[in-house]
């Protein structure tokens, strides 16, 4: 994918933080395999949020660049047609 088309994913994705609520405890799983697949799909899910907030920020931070020197807003992206 590329940067533009990932960050337009990120935003979509961030756009909808109601949609997502993971409440998992991995405490009270027994320990062994199990605990530690908790934990691992716990850090995959985490590192998923911190890595669209900081595409979120970084479109933020090109779109204040863009119309800090252009002082207009940046063009919105044309929806992509299927043929």
């Amino acid at each position: 994918m590329t940067r533009w088309s990932a960050s337009v994913v990120a935003l979509f994705l961030v756009s909808f933080p109601g949609q997502v609520n993971a409440q998992v405890n991995c405490e009270t799983i027994p320990r062994g395999p199990a605990r530690t697949d908790c934990y691992l799909g716990l850090s995959r899910f985490y590192q998923g949020q911190s890595d669209l907030a900081a595409a979120k920020a970084l479109q933020q931070s090109d779109d204040a660049w863009y119309r800090a020197i252009t002082g207009t807003d940046p063009p919105k992206p044309r929806p992509r047609r299927r043929r």
